[in-house]
């Protein structure tokens, strides 16, 4: 193995959704992703998703990101959560304008690096987009999806939830890998990405 890829360290769903979410902070997230051989698309990388290819590994991931929490970003956080009330409860998000952002993102990501291994990821609310978007040829790893309303089976995913997180409680649990940690009777606390930080899956 040469001693450039010996040096790369390997990205894990934690990481990958934890660099997603430093929304507008793309010169850290260019930063940070080096350290995995990864080159950040700025072109196709927003507060919504971030985009990055492994021109060593020959890998693009596709990281969209889950509902807007901070109400300072008054449009995406409006936009977000009018969808999880108006849309996600009623199996209707991939008519909402997230899910086609996202669906034209996936497909310009797919022209541009279409000779690569596609892996996409999500959390939340965005665990719906990954399901729809992923293709016969792509990975997909979700956490804590609000998947009680997914409309497409898709084995080519794997969702893990943890034990106590409401979000995703009433999917199939056929469809999904429930994680015994956290022990926690928090709801807010079960969904955080933190509690997959030692997760050991890797893209």
């Amino acid at each position: 193995m040469p001693r450039r890829l010996r040096k790369i360290k390997r990205l894990s769903l934690y990481k990958s959704l934890q660099l997603g979410y430093l929304r507008g902070q793309e010169d850290r997230q260019a930063r940070k992703l080096k350290k995995f051989g990864y080159v950040l698309d700025r072109d196709l990388t927003n507060n919504e998703r971030m985009v990055a290819y492994n021109p060593y590994t020959k890998k693009t991931i596709f990281v969209e990101n889950g509902s807007q929490t901070n109400p300072r970003n008054v449009t995406q956080f409006v936009e977000d959560w009018a969808n999880n009330i108006t849309q996600v409860p009623f199996g209707n998000f991939e008519k909402s304008q997230r899910f086609k952002d996202a669906q034209n993102a996936y497909l310009k990501a797919k022209e541009k690096y279409k000779d690569t291994k596609f892996t996409l990821l999500g959390h939340s609310q965005s665990a719906i987009s990954i399901n729809e978007l992923a293709g016969q040829n792509d990975k997909g790893y979700t956490y804590n999806g609000a998947l009680f309303t997914k409309t497409k089976d898709n084995k080519n995913v794997t969702n893990y939830r943890s034990k106590g997180d409401l979000v995703s409680a009433f999917a199939n649990p056929n469809d999904m890998k429930t994680l015994a940690s956290p022990t926690t009777k928090n709801p807010i606390a079960a969904h955080n990405i933190e509690n997959i930080k030692q997760l050991p899956v890797f893209v």
